[in-house]
């Protein structure tokens, strides 16, 4: 199972629980935008991922050929808690090399195995993690279009 797979299912739970619920009587804003590397789109189905740094909230979206995008919560809610969230950017799985990745269970029991492994991807390694990317956003009540141009 991919990693990205189990990240999803991860915050599928949360969310599911309650752990990671927005906002909902607050502001809230969508988003859309482009994907892209030295103006490039990249691959289609390249993975954006945004992350509330307060709440924990986090949501995603796939590019499209032309690397547009829009972000969706677990519920596929395109409304979003107002705020910062850092992002991350995952490759298509078949840009991963083949090489089986750890279960969610397996990243917790055994902290070396969280650590993403280096792969063929078109982007720089270190916009897989949150971490490291970065990559942050303030997004503010109402439409905001976020185009991220990587190096």
């Amino acid at each position: 199972m991919s990693r990205f797979v189990s990240f999803c299912l991860i915050l599928f739970s949360l969310s599911a629980t309650g752990c990671l619920q927005g906002n909902a009587t607050g502001p809230t804003g969508t988003v859309d935008g482009h994907l892209t590397k030295k103006g490039k789109s990249l691959s289609a189905d390249t993975k954006v991922v945004f992350m509330n740094s307060s709440s924990g909230l986090a949501a995603f979206g796939s590019t499209k050929e032309d690397g547009a995008f829009q972000i969706l919560d677990s519920d596929n809610n395109e409304q979003l808690p107002v705020g910062t969230y850092r992002v991350m950017i995952q490759p298509p799985a078949d840009q991963l090399g083949g090489e089986e990745e750890p279960s969610a269970e397996e990243a917790l029991d055994n902290p070396v195995h969280s650590k993403p492994k280096k792969n063929g991807a078109e982007f720089h390694f270190k916009y897989r993690q949150l971490s490291t990317s970065g990559l942050e956003y303030e997004i503010k009540e109402g439409p905001n279009t976020i185009d991220i141009d990587l190096e």
